[in-house]
């Protein structure tokens, strides 16, 4: 591993992670990754269970992968590694109560001790966690773990955060508020890995990484991804979502359904905003909520 440059991005050259199996036989989590982070870039890695999305976040954080091959310097990340925040809380707690895991993981990072409690406690707020801020794990419900653990990654403001499929066990409201402060970390110049299943998640016009068979398969845009590679002549069959055996998102089917009818013009729409513009959104009920992946949730279960 190389040393820190705060203005390098991070890289991986042809780098392979193996592994064993359970009896014995080599498996291959990760084969010949190459890709650059730059300092400040947000970007969603996608694909299906054991695709080796999570290999990839992992060395994106600047995890210790035994049986890694290949070229790796960590470039603006630096040589500790980042804030990783996993689906399940309870392998990521340290303290015995929200308070606590939030001044450990400030003093693990060597914050200064004068700012370390009100930190705490503004993060504390930030998550819905202000009230049970001293309570013991053992009082708290899987998901307020978990924004208690997206709170410590949070706090330190480091160069890189990595949240793995951090919210997919969290309800509407707790997903928004875990977006809004990696919106917010991004915005004051964090980069952000974001690895999902949830493909209404994606930001159109932002990097995304899709995986299948332990490879990179797609490097774009997340409307190349649902869209194909020129978004005037939308092709199902040349987009990398369903060829890395993702299901397309509910607005994105309805997309090509209606532009295979004529009743949608290309570009295809990917946002509330863009469904609004098209002059078809209001019609099928897109944009009252402002959150596509809340509306294609509400249409889907025939309550649109």
């Amino acid at each position: 591993m190389n040393g820190s440059n705060r203005t390098e991005p991070l890289r991986l050259t042809k780098l392979s992670v193996y592994g064993r199996m359970p009896g014995g036989e080599r498996t291959t989590r990760l084969e010949e990754a190459t890709l650059a982070l730059a300092p400040g870039e947000w970007i969603y890695v996608v694909g299906t269970n054991g695709s080796g999305k999570s290999t990839l976040a992992q060395l994106l954080a600047g995890l210790v992968q035994e049986g890694a091959a290949g070229g790796y310097s960590r470039g603006f990340a630096g040589l500790q590694p980042a804030p990783y925040v996993m689906q399940q809380p309870d392998a990521q707690l340290f303290g015995s109560t929200p308070r606590e895991e939030l001044v450990f993981a400030l003093e693990w990072r060597a914050a200064p001790p004068e700012r370390i409690a009100a930190a705490a406690a503004e993060m504390l707020a930030a998550v819905g966690l202000r009230e049970a801020a001293d309570e013991p794990w053992s009082r708290l419900s899987g998901g307020q773990r978990q924004l208690a653990v997206v709170a410590a990654a949070a706090v330190c403001e480091a160069p890189l955060l990595v949240l793995d499929e951090a919210t997919s066990m969290l309800d509407e409201s707790a997903r928004r508020r875990v977006r809004g402060i990696a919106e917010r970390l991004h915005a004051r110049g964090a980069a952000i890995v974001w690895v999902t299943q949830r493909l209404d998640e994606l930001d159109p016009d932002a990097r995304v990484i899709a995986l299948r068979d332990a490879q990179i398969r797609f490097d774009g845009t997340g409307r190349q991804f649902l869209y194909g590679p020129d978004p005037l002549r939308p092709s199902r069959s040349g987009a990398a979502c369903e060829q890395v055996g993702l299901r397309l998102p509910y607005l994105a089917e309805l997309a090509y359904g209606l532009h295979r009818l004529g009743k949608l013009a290309a570009p295809l729409p990917a946002t509330a905003e863009e469904w609004r513009r098209s002059g078809i959104g209001s019609g099928i009920g897109i944009g009252m909520t402002g959150d596509t992946s809340r509306d294609s949730e509400r249409m889907a279960s025939g309550n649109g």
